[in-house]
């Protein structure tokens, strides 16, 4: 990857929905409710704690291989 471009923010979260599995709900249920029982909202969208380690996961592996490939 020579260059990633992203037109809106939150490219994160857009990976974050790619890596495992999220549900769509409504988005009003209330955020206490969601956080303890490990759930985040992205907007209509519940994404478990879990996928946000995985993002984690995946993204310190891509910055080591980056770096590995072309130390500074």
């Amino acid at each position: 990857v020579d260059v990633i471009v992203t037109t809106a923010g939150g490219i994160e979260e857009d990976v974050i929905k790619c890596l495992a599995p999220t549900y769509r709900r409504d988005f009003s249920l209330p955020g206490m409710l969601l956080r303890s029982k490990g759930l985040n909202r992205i907007g209509n969208l519940l994404v478990p704690n879990e996928n946000y380690c995985k993002f984690e996961n995946w993204t310190c592996h891509f910055l080591t291989r980056c770096y590995k490939s072309n130390p500074l």
